[in-house]
């Protein structure tokens, strides 16, 4: 894979600092999961709740002991069961458990330098705890997805009703047992059936009206102490992806501004040559770019044309390009917004065509205009012989 290289990120003045986001509601660690031990679970595997390195995705485990490697620029947020968060700020490359010892203070977060911010997920009363609530969510399933989904121990699941009006009933069925169940539909979810008992490998094919079977299949998670961030971390490890998912993007959402990485696999091209951009946001995001040749001239990149802007948060996106006849240092700059764009960007449509002076001004004025969206920027310069 090669090597890319960037200039440093340069945060939205309208988007809130990520660290004072996560100091502010990743405050004081549970008491309780102080006395169970949270200095042995210290080294426990951890998931991925926010990313733009693109070797990391969302709701990824990073085994016991592993290490890490976040590129110049991009960043990492990882979760461990004990409730202790990990941002990580690239460059860097090393074990996460290597993060500074915590402040004897409840509630205060330690900043050895800026590349590594920790705190701990604890009771920020006065707004609440986003991954409790959705762990709660989390074991409300919907049987028309297949997959793997975790249950607790001795607390069966509940379905939850298709958006359509008027849903059918739906068939569930033990494959290994043979034993079915007929479920219709009241209210929002209703019970998981009693008839048919989870345990951890069992196997249930769902079939409906619409001719498509799906399959879920249970994995039984410990609903002992650690709280919700060890279910979170549990739930990830036993591959229920979508329930994990769930959790790890509402404490994202809540906790991780959004953050934008880019870069060029070359920082030196010669005129005609083809370069290669990497762009990640650790969110899905409407991302919008434009390249600043060697004579001045502004010109969209991305997306193309009618394109859609929006990229999927956490994965990696190319963009090629072809490098300029005329010499010099081109700039390309992104911006990711938390909302569609498309409207108030002058120029949006021109793709790869120079815009003239007017559109330019105008486009650098609407976007000083932003104030009702998370905004993250970034620049990448590639020299052209």
């Amino acid at each position: 894979m090669p090597t890319y290289r960037r200039r440093p990120a340069v945060r939205s003045a309208h988007a809130p600092p990520q660290d004072a986001v996560l100091i502010r509601l990743l405050s004081a660690t549970a008491a309780a999961a102080v006395a169970l031990g949270c200095a042995a679970a210290a080294r426990a595997e951890a998931v991925v709740v926010a990313s733009t390195a693109p070797a990391y995705t969302l709701g990824q485990v990073v085994p016991d002991g592993s290490a890490v490697q976040v590129p110049d620029g991009a960043s990492a947020v990882f979760l461990f069961s004990s409730g202790r968060t990990v941002r990580v700020r690239g460059p860097y490359e090393g074990d996460i458990d290597k993060a500074p010892e915590r402040d004897a203070r409840a509630g205060s977060s330690v900043k050895a330098n800026d590349r590594f911010v920790q705190s701990d997920l604890g009771a920020a009363r006065a707004l609440g705890n986003p991954l409790d609530k959705a762990v709660e969510r989390a074991f409300t399933i919907d049987p028309a997805v297949s997959g793997t989904y975790c249950v607790k121990a001795g607390s069966p699941p509940a379905l939850r009703r298709p958006t359509q009006a008027n849903p059918q009933p739906i068939v569930l069925q033990d494959v290994g047992r043979g034993v079915s169940a007929n479920v219709t539909w009241a209210g929002a979810a209703v019970p998981w059936p009693r008839e048919l008992a989870l345990s951890d490998g069992t196997e249930i094919r769902v079939s409906g009206t619409d001719g498509a079977p799906r399959t879920l299949r249970f994995r039984q998670v410990d609903a002992a102490p650690g709280g919700s961030a060890a279910l979170a971390v549990r739930m990830a490890a036993a591959g229920c992806t979508n329930q994990a998912g769930l959790v790890l993007s509402s404490l994202r959402d809540a906790t991780v501004p959004l953050d934008l990485y880019l870069s060029a696999d070359r920082s030196s091209v010669r005129a005609g040559e083809d370069v290669r951009l990497l762009l990640q946001t650790n969110r899905d995001a409407h991302v919008y770019c434009w390249l600043r040749n060697a004579r001045a001239q502004l010109i969209p990149v991305f997306p193309s044309g009618s394109a859609s802007a929006v990229v999927e948060g956490s994965a990696p996106r190319t963009l090629p390009l072809r490098a300029a006849d005329a010499p010099g240092d081109a700039e390309v700059r992104c911006v990711a917004s938390s909302r569609n764009l498309d409207a108030e960007l002058p120029g949006r449509g021109e793709a790869f065509r120079p815009l003239d002076d007017t559109t330019v001004a105008a486009l650098d004025r609407a976007l000083s205009r932003l104030r009702d969206a998370d905004l993250a920027s970034s620049q990448v310069i590639v020299r052209i012989r």
